[in-house]
């Protein structure tokens, strides 16, 4: 298992655009010149597609520093494509600042760099990982005092501003609305998760093992999370997947997003602890988690096996000043838009 080690110091930016092709208006073209405006700018881009709630192109997009992604976001072009959208545009964004100690990927492939992975360099991480709070320990910051992230094997963070109750969703009707909304600060504490499979380069043998002993219990558990909603900590959740990188599996299967070989997970968490929490009450998850570790762990089934399956995993604890969302023109629902925040 390998990490990835950022630059001290200088915060990374990670931002998350979309848009939606909802029925209000024909977005196609709005894409491509979005498009033409990102491509190449960021540290990594990753070019996706989401179905639900409504069909939206996705850009997951990495930089190195506030000031390289403030630099291309002032430009004139990107100034003035985005005051001039629509109020009914169907467009948004999810600007994540934040320090290299208190996020971190994890990978089991080094030469197919996913996510924040070309920003830093990679090192083993293998003394941390698959056990509870392995994620914590691969932060450099989460024993400082100001996150109040214990350090016991334990580990259950103290949120520095809890919401006085978890947000409600307003659920995802198909009404606009109309306009830009942008939203109020957000409590410390909030976890990005991001989930990564790609299956593209798996050997017959390593494929069939993943489907007759992981598949099903890796959908399960994606769907659990989907399923669950804010009223068990998780915000807001999105599948997405990349349309060029065909399927490893019947595309009559469900969910469809899963059945791509590059496909990637989005989650917002209202801490880490609702995200440890959740994982541990799952029952499929937990055997997941172990099954896993014995097949791909010392004299495990897939251990001689020259594995080329590609999983990938980032975690970062957001501050809330550290977080600018703004919506133009989405559907009702949309994002953390669609919650209740009190």
């Amino acid at each position: 298992m390998w990490g990835v080690k950022l630059p001290a110091e200088t915060p990374i930016v990670t931002a998350v655009f979309r848009i939606q092709r909802h029925s209000s208006r024909d977005n196609s073209s709005l894409i491509s010149h979005f498009d033409s405006l990102i491509v190449n700018q960021p540290g990594r881009i990753e070019n996706l597609e989401q179905d639900n709630p409504v069909p939206t192109r996705v850009w997951l997009t990495y930089w190195p520093s506030p000031a390289a992604y403030r630099k291309w976001w002032t430009s004139e072009p990107v100034a003035s494509f985005w005051v001039s959208l629509p109020d009914d545009a169907g467009v948004y964004r999810e600007i994540l600042t934040v320090p290299p100690g208190k996020t971190q990927h994890g990978t089991s492939i080094t030469d197919r760099p996913s996510g924040m992975a070309p920003l830093g360099k990679f090192e083993s991480i293998l003394d941390k990982s698959g056990y509870w709070g392995c994620y914590y320990d691969r932060m450099g910051d989460v024993n400082k005092k100001e996150n109040k992230l214990p350090t016991p094997v334990t580990k259950k963070p103290t949120r520095t501003h809890p919401l006085s109750m978890t947000p409600s969703s307003n659920g995802s009707s198909l009404p606009i609305r109309r306009g830009r909304i942008q939203l109020p600060t957000l409590p410390d504490n909030i976890a990005f998760v991001v989930e990564g499979q790609d299956h593209g380069l798996i050997l017959p043998e390593e494929k069939e093992h993943w489907l007759e002993n992981f598949d099903q219990l890796t959908t399960n558990w994606i769907s659990d999370l989907v399923e669950a909603g804010p009223e068990k900590g998780i915000l807001d959740s999105r599948l997405c997947y990349n349309p060029d990188s065909g399927t490893f599996k019947g595309a009559d299967s469900q969910p469809r997003e899963l059945s791509f070989n590059d496909k990637v997970q989005l989650f917002y968490f209202l801490d880490m602890e609702a995200m440890e929490k959740f994982g541990r009450e799952n029952a499929g998850h937990v055997k997941l988690r172990r099954e896993f570790a014995q097949s791909y762990g010392p004299k495990g089934a897939m251990t001689e096996l020259p594995g080329q399956l590609r999983l990938w995993v980032e975690a970062s604890i957001l501050k809330g000043k550290d977080m600018e969302c703004e919506y133009v023109g989405c559907i009702e629902g949309t994002g953390l838009m669609g919650l209740n925040w009190r």
